[in-house]
């Protein structure tokens, strides 16, 4: 997440740097000199954050991350593949869960990659400013970040599970419209095109967006469209039911 923010940016994001006792500390990883200077230059203008070092080589990358103690580490992909995937196992315990890839190819085999050593913001390079902000938010609060066509393609994988009409106890808080919007979720849909798809206004589905989250207490859209795939949930049936 716009993009699908599997954590769609929400109401509070204006107050997230606020929010914060000190800036964001980001750590870059980044061979090529002009993409470095591009990436740094982007990451430089997230509100609350600040680059505090950049790194070339996936040694570099595990000694800045335990001198400079980073609270996101944002890597290109070649520095975090083959043999450098294991060497995320060395990072220090507080970065290992808060890594953004870049992707500059992107490809399915570098994505099961990059999510099975952990990694919790997937970009390719190409993607727009406002997603690198709301990746570098989304994983240092914790969360996750794919971009719409990305998170399309990794749920498009799952097309063999198993789907259920009976409604998931889970579920029974939500109303009818929050359903609706939940499966559109799970099937890899923005607010935008929510909003078309039920003739809503984007910031009607926002609302409805923060309120599904809080309701089920889940804290980004990662987790809600991984829901609906663990539930193996059925969108004829449940999802209109009164």
């Amino acid at each position: 997440m716009g993009d699908m923010s599997i954590e769609e940016v929400s109401p509070e994001e204006m107050y997230w740097a606020p929010r914060r006792e000190r800036a964001v500390r980001i750590l870059l990883a980044e061979d090529k000199d002009v993409l470095r200077n591009g990436l740094c230059v982007l990451l430089s203008q997230i509100p609350g954050a600040e680059v505090v070092g950049t790194a070339t080589t996936g040694k570099e990358i595990l000694e800045h991350s335990t001198l400079l103690t980073p609270d996101v580490l944002v890597a290109n992909a070649s520095l975090l593949t083959a043999n450098d995937f294991e060497a995320v196992c060395l990072l220090p315990g507080g970065i290992v869960g808060r890594i953004v890839m870049v992707a500059e190819c992107d490809t399915d085999q570098l994505l099961r990659e990059a999510l099975a050593v952990g990694v919790r913001g997937y970009l390719p390079l190409h993607s727009p400013q406002d997603d690198f902000h709301a990746a570098v938010r989304a994983v240092v609060d914790g969360g996750a970040f794919l971009p719409t066509h990305i998170t399309r393609r990794l749920f498009g994988n799952f097309h063999l599970v198993p789907r259920r009409a009976d409604e998931p106890t889970e579920l029974r808080s939500l109303s009818r419209r929050e359903r609706q919007v939940l499966l559109l979720i799970g099937d890899g849909c923005n607010n935008r095109e929510i909003a078309r798809s039920l003739s809503l206004s984007e910031a009607t589905v926002k609302s409805h967006v923060s309120r599904i989250m809080g309701k089920l207490n889940l804290r980004d859209r990662v987790h809600l469209a991984q829901l609906v795939w663990r539930l193996g949930i059925e969108p004829q049936g449940w999802a209109h039911r009164p």
